[in-house]
């Protein structure tokens, strides 16, 4: 099994304004207290921040890096953040995640690649969410023979 540690989260009322006003003493408490309690990855979600995301993303990965030594797990639907966030991060990071709606694989396998990340794979397909076991079943092959 492993852990995720979820709260550093854009949506947060703590958090939230934190991101908002580069205030890293609410984020640091957050990620140390996570570590603590003995995660695996600290995730940094920062939604799909299309504004300066790419620089929000790099601040907040440096941030948790200066209080915690655990794997990160990025999540950003942005595209450009998530490489921003790759770029600094000091250990093996995590895309958390990649889907196969029209769009999100094509962007996302390339960076799983260029930073030799590990991902999680959403089976999300062009149609949503799958209605059953079935199509569970061919999302997760398209999935596959795709990432491979």
């Amino acid at each position: 099994m492993i852990l995720i540690g979820e709260n550093i989260n854009v949506i947060s009322k703590i958090i939230g304004p934190a991101l908002k006003e580069r205030n890293p003493k609410p984020i640091q408490e957050l990620a140390k207290a996570e570590a603590e309690a003995g995660v695996d990855y600290l995730d940094i979600n920062i939604g799909p921040a299309r504004k300066a995301g790419d620089e929000l993303m790099e601040w907040v990965v440096q941030v948790v890096q200066e209080v915690a030594d655990k794997p990160l797990s990025l999540d950003t639907t942005n595209p450009v953040a998530m490489e921003a966030g790759l770029k600094v991060c000091k250990s093996k990071a995590l895309i958390n995640s990649v889907s196969l709606q029209p769009g999100r694989l094509e962007q996302g396998l390339p960076l799983v690649k260029k930073y030799n990340a590990s991902m999680v794979g959403l089976l999300w397909g062009a149609e949503g969410m799958p209605r059953d076991a079935a199509e569970r079943g061919v999302l997760v092959a398209d999935f596959m023979y795709r990432a491979d």
